[in-house]
Order: C-alpha cells, then sequence, then structure tokens
C-alpha cells in the first residue's frame, strides 16, 4: 500500500467546488456525478455511487466503522479511502465498537492500492482545530470529528482548499433511512441524523465553507419535546415553556400543539412543526435554545439531559 502524504493534500484543489455524496434520501440523479468538476468525498455505503464516476475525476472515501469493511477492502474500490489512524473504537462511550482499522500498522492495509491517513488527536486541541490554519493542519495531520463520518471530511474538504461544497444526501432527515437506490452493503441503520446535520452547519459556519444542498425532497419537521418537572416546580415552569414557544416562532415554526401531560411526576409536551430542515436546524443551533434546554432548566430539574427527551421526524410533502 502507497500511504499519500497528508501534507500533500493541503490546498490541492484550491478554489474548486467539492462535492459530498452521503445516504440520505435524495432527488439528485447520481449520474450527473461523472460531469462533476471538482473533488467528490463519497460517505460509507455512498461510495457504490462512485460507478458513475471517470478516471480524470479526483474521489476519497471516508468511513469510521468496522462494518465498512465490505467497501474498504473490496477489489472494485477506485476513491482513495481517506482514514482515521487512531480512532480503533468508534461510538458513544456507553456504545462502544470496533473503528474499521486498528491503526497505521493494520496488517489488513497492505491490501489496499493507496490511502490518506489523519488522526483526531495530536499536538491541538479538539476545541482548536477549526480555528487553525491549514499550514498547521499540514503539520499536525489533524482533523476534527464529532457525531458522524461527514464532520471529518467536511473539515478535510475545507482543509483541500474547496471554496464550495454540493451536497448530496446530507440533508440529515431524521427516521427516514437510506436513499433506496444505494446498495447498503454494510447493512447498517441511520442514527443521530439530526445532531449530525447541527454539527455540520456548525462547522460549515465556523470554516466559512458554503454549501448548497442538490436534490432535497420536499418536506416538513416534526418535532416533540417532552420534559418532566415535579409538581413544585410547575408554576415557574411555564413560563420557561412559554419562552420555549415564542423561540419556536421566532425560528418559523409554523404549527404548535402545547399541553401538560398527567403523571404522577407532571411535566410538558410540546411539537412543533418546521416547514423545512433549514429552519428546524436554526433554531437548534441558536444560542437561545442551547440556553433554554440546558442552563434555563437548572431550576425545575436535578439533570437536563436524564429529563428532557426530543424527538423528530421527517416526513415527505
Amino acid at each position: 500500500m502507497i500511504a499519500l502524504s497528508f501534507a500533500s493534500q493541503c490546498n490541492r484543489f484550491a478554489g474548486q467546488v467539492g462535492w459530498v455524496v452521503g445516504r440520505g434520501p435524495t432527488r439528485f440523479r447520481y449520474e450527473a456525478l461523472g460531469q462533476a468538476e471538482g473533488p467528490i468525498f463519497f460517505i460509507n455505503d455512498a461510495v457504490g455511487q462512485e460507478i458513475w464516476t471517470t478516471e480524470r475525476q479526483s474521489t476519497f472515501f471516508f468511513a469510521h466503522d468496522a462494518v465498512m469493511e465490505c467497501w474498504l477492502f473490496s477489489r472494485r474500490l477506485k476513491s482513495i479511502p481517506v482514514l482515521i489512524a487512531d480512532q480503533p473504537l468508534t461510538g458513544p462511550d456507553e456504545n462502544r465498537k470496533k473503528g474499521l482499522i486498528s491503526g497505521i500498522d493494520d496488517s489488513r492495509l497492505a491490501a489496499l492500492p493507496r490511502a490518506i491517513f489523519y488522526r483526531k488527536n495530536g499536538p491541538f486541541e479538539k476545541a482548536s482545530l477549526l480555528s487553525r490554519g491549514r499550514e498547521e493542519l499540514r503539520n499536525s495531520g489533524q482533523l476534527l470529528t464529532r457525531s458522524g463520518t461527514i464532520h471529518p471530511l467536511l473539515h478535510f474538504a475545507w482543509y483541500v482548499g474547496c471554496s464550495k461544497l454540493n451536497l448530496v444526501g446530507c440533508d440529515g432527515f431524521p427516521d427516514t433511512g437510506y436513499d433506496g437506490r444505494l446498495d447498503n452493503r454494510s447493512q447498517s441503520r441511520q442514527q443521530s441524523a439530526m445532531t449530525i446535520r447541527c454539527d455540520q452547519e456548525e462547522m460549515l459556519r465556523q470554516l466559512a465553507l458554503p454549501a448548497e444542498y442538490l436534490g432535497t425532497i420536499p418536506h416538513r419537521i416534526e418535532m416533540m419535546l417532552e420534559l418532566k418537572v415535579s409538581r413544585e416546580s410547575h408554576g415557574g415552569f411555564l413560563e420557561w415553556a412559554r419562552a420555549l414557544i415564542a423561540l419556536y416562532r421566532k425560528h418559523g415554526c409554523g404549527e404548535l400543539t402545547a399541553r401538560d401531560f398527567i403523571t404522577p411526576s407532571g411535566g410538558y409536551w410540546i411539537k412543533g412543526v418546521w416547514p423545512g430542515m433549514e429552519a428546524c436546524v436554526e433554531c437548534l443551533i441558536s444560542p437561545e435554545f442551547k440556553h433554554m434546554t440546558r442552563d434555563a432548566l437548572a431550576p425545575f430539574v436535578s439533570d437536563p439531559r436524564e429529563s428532557l427527551q426530543v424527538a423528530y421526524r421527517a416526513v415527505r410533502i
């Protein structure tokens, strides 16, 4: 295997438009990838759509989890794998799973013709990575990891110099599964879609990297928020609920249902409906929403993470 230098990729595609192809439902015609100018980055099973690309195009494959071995070690893989070298385990602490590779010295890598390696740990703290310049990252070999495979991909796309990204199948629709045209060879399932979308929006803004979502399916987003509080604090809590409803409306929520639910512990239930993902995400990543669902809850609950339950659903229209 030839380990392509991470440093050599710095600004390699300066000023070009990059393409990111994920697994979400989309109306985009994958055949059009063959006419795309600029680098193309595939996420997990979406790499099966590299069949539409040509030899003249630069394509890359991002994956983290062991179930993606079926693609990484496929003899037909054309795209260059971009692999994390210091993540032998993936997932949250309570649900750790085997990573795609154990490290650069993983013996299976000998079967690959070439690959690029990066790491999440290094001389720079994770919190500072998005503020680092390309030259600094070239020397450290680090990319930022968050809740999904797309996040180091976005950082890499910025690092190689992309001036804009076209995002396909990256809308982050919750509870919709994957695009039916894709070969879900890994047999994996959609997880944490809304969290991943919110993280990617925050990253794109911090990197000042413009992005356009292509092929987005007409939809609306439903968000159900349930919070249990004690009867003793119920009166003051209603003020919190009214403030949250006002925040929803400020961010374009077009339909609201709110009610107390009758349980021994008491509580509140709010359903909001947004006309599209963009408006809902704007609300979720706003400083006001983060304050409302963290610090502002302190007088009513001992641990907001335990008391607050949020569920999302994307509905096609």
